[in-house]
């Protein structure tokens, strides 16, 4: 059998997103999202987490400030100025996030990223160290800003687990792909045409027969 995650990035970014997540996952396919613990909509995402405990919850890690980001597509470009912050400063900035988090009463059961920058070489090692020191041995993976095998190897080392292959966003045929276990990342929310799209896919009664009558088991990364 097929297992698939679907997680919603960005709950707690605004109200309009925490709104559609929780729509995904009351109406829809949605059963994992990650949280934004620095955005204007943090305090109403804790307070919906609490009231729908089935829904896994992962740290969206938000790095954006050290790099230059062509916001209208999403695309890192690189540090911001060429600058690689030293590792005690991105491992700081991590770990306040992981903390208000859990002060939160929020448990975390996977990393990922705004932007993917924890894939970053220089990101990935010192989220692992912080993997390691708060028991969360759930990340999302894939092949994204090079050194792959390296950097899978690390996390296979360290007895970190991460769904063998990632889906970035819903298209045409993406669930019958050939994995095992596999990750797709959608965005979820109301008031732009991409993320309503993402939210009616979500909520698609076709593709949830689909998932049922083809042995796609729907899992959370706490299920991994």
């Amino acid at each position: 059998m097929k297992k698939l995650i679907i997680n919603a990035d960005d709950f707690g970014y605004r109200t309009q997103i925490n709104s559609a997540i929780i729509y995904a996952y009351k109406n829809g396919i949605a059963r994992s999202t990650s949280m934004l613990v620095n955005r204007d909509a943090f305090d109403e995402a804790v307070v919906l987490a609490k009231e729908n405990p089935g829904l896994g919850i992962g740290l969206h890690i938000d790095l954006d400030k050290y790099f230059d980001i062509k916001h209208g597509v999403g695309t890192v470009k690189g540090w911001l100025n060429n600058n690689v912050p030293a590792k005690q400063v991105i491992k700081d900035e991590i770990k306040q996030q992981i903390e208000k988090l859990l002060s939160a009463g929020i448990n975390i059961d996977h990393f990922d990223s705004h932007h993917h920058t924890h894939l970053y070489p220089e990101v990935l090692p010192v989220v692992v160290e912080l993997c390691k020191e708060y028991n969360v041995n759930k990340i999302r993976f894939f092949n994204k800003f090079g050194e792959y095998e390296q950097l899978k190897q690390l996390l296979i080392s360290n007895n970190i687990i991460f769904p063998e292959h990632f889906i970035e966003g819903w298209y045409y045929g993406n669930v019958d792909e050939d994995y095992n276990i596999s990750e797709v990342m959608t965005h979820p929310g109301y008031g732009e045409i991409w993320r309503e799209r993402d939210l009616a896919v979500c909520c698609d009664k076709l593709l949830m027969e689909y998932c049922q009558r083809n042995n796609i088991d729907i899992i959370k990364f706490s299920d991994l």
